[in-house]
């Protein structure tokens, strides 16, 4: 198709060069003087340069198109490369996490949150792989359970360190992305922890423990905290609004303060507002 095109436009060229003038001003130049033969002339020379101008227009136009082909074709590839080098570090930092070490398992954990920031696309994927390591790692242990629970008469003592990482890092997950279902981390044992300022939103703790951990600043709103232990919690300037399932007995087992922002009405409970006096008059003394 193209040599026939280019066929074409050459004979039109040669056509134009030959019976251009004539087709314009046959019955000028006619005649026999020179000032025709100039006026030929000078038409001949202005149809080289437009085509001059033309085939340097198409040579623009065709090389324009060639870098971007070019251009897109290397877009691709680097996004190959690049989901090629995210599923390595995916399936290793997996393969950490499966192992039995401490060192390896945070290893893994720090490898997932890198994935995670840099790759919105497996933002949820990642999430996901956390929860469920901390599931794994820090479950409540009912009395047909044979694995040995956690001390329950020292509500202070703290996660495993692999659970406190995963913990952290779930925390401080990126801000506006879309996460579609609640991040399931019900009856998980997350006594003692340190979540200090750290985004719980949208998690799903129900019936979990969290007594004694320190929540300073976090911010649960959205989080489903149904039969959740607060007990001894610190819920200095925690974001509650918008927990579901809260209820003034889990606020006023914890150490809740007036910097506390609790949901309309529970912020306004009598037994609540004397919690808050309490926690604060000791904090003074």
């Amino acid at each position: 198709m193209i040599i026939v095109l280019v066929s074409a436009a050459v004979c039109l060229f040669g056509w134009l060069l030959w019976q251009g003038p004539w087709l314009l001003d046959r019955a000028h130049l006619q005649d026999t003087e020179p000032g025709p033969a100039n006026v030929v002339s000078g038409f001949r020379t202005a149809v080289v340069a437009a085509g001059a101008g033309v085939v340097a227009g198409v040579g623009l136009a065709y090389t324009h198109l060639t870098l971007q082909h070019t251009r897109e074709n290397n877009e691709r590839q680097a996004e190959l490369t690049r989901d090629g080098q995210i599923t390595d570090r995916y399936t290793s930092a997996v393969q950490h996490l499966a192992s039995d070490g401490l060192i390896e398992q945070l290893a893994g954990v720090y490898a997932l949150e890198r994935i995670m920031r840099h790759s919105a696309e497996d933002h949820t994927m990642v999430v996901d792989v956390i929860a469920a390591f901390i599931r794994k790692h820090a479950p409540i242990s009912s009395p047909d359970d044979e694995a040995e629970p956690r001390p329950t008469e020292d509500s202070e003592n703290e996660p495993p360190a692999q659970v406190q990482a995963a913990m952290t890092v779930l925390g401080r997950r990126p801000l506006g992305r879309r996460e579609p279902f609640k991040t399931g981390l019900g009856r998980s044992d997350l006594r003692g922890a340190n979540l200090g300022g750290a985004y719980l939103g949208n998690l799903d703790l129900i019936e979990s423990h969290l007594q004694g951990a320190i929540l300073i600043g976090a911010n649960l709103q959205g989080a489903l905290v149904y039969g959740t232990e607060f007990d001894d919690a610190d819920l200095d300037e925690v974001d509650l609004r918008g927990a579901e399932g809260l209820t003034v007995e889990q606020i006023v087992s914890a150490r809740v303060t007036s910097s506390t922002k609790l949901p309309p009405g529970l912020d306004r409970d009598p037994r609540v507002l004397e919690r808050i006096a309490a926690v604060e008059q000791r904090r003074e003394g």
